[in-house]
């Protein structure tokens, strides 16, 4: 498994650039699963990325709901 937490300002948002280095991380570590939090939005190229590679794009919003009780629901 491998994880990236990013911690960014919240009028920016996760960058193709930025998914397509994790997805070489997960590459490089043979992770089965990989998870990419983030504190901003995901931009469209960057979800579509996410979907092709097999990575859980988890935006900061959706783990508050997760962790009040709410069913995680992630783009995949």
């Amino acid at each position: 498994m491998v994880v990236q937490c990013k911690n960014f300002a919240p009028y920016r948002s996760v960058w193709s650039g930025e998914m397509q280095k994790f997805v070489g991380a997960r590459t490089l570590h043979r992770a089965d699963v990989a998870v990419y939090v983030a504190t901003c939005p995901f931009s469209r190229e960057a979800l579509d990325i996410a979907v092709q590679a097999g990575v859980t794009a988890v935006h900061r919003g959706l783990m508050e709901a997760w962790s009040a009780g709410a069913k995680l629901q992630v783009f995949t």
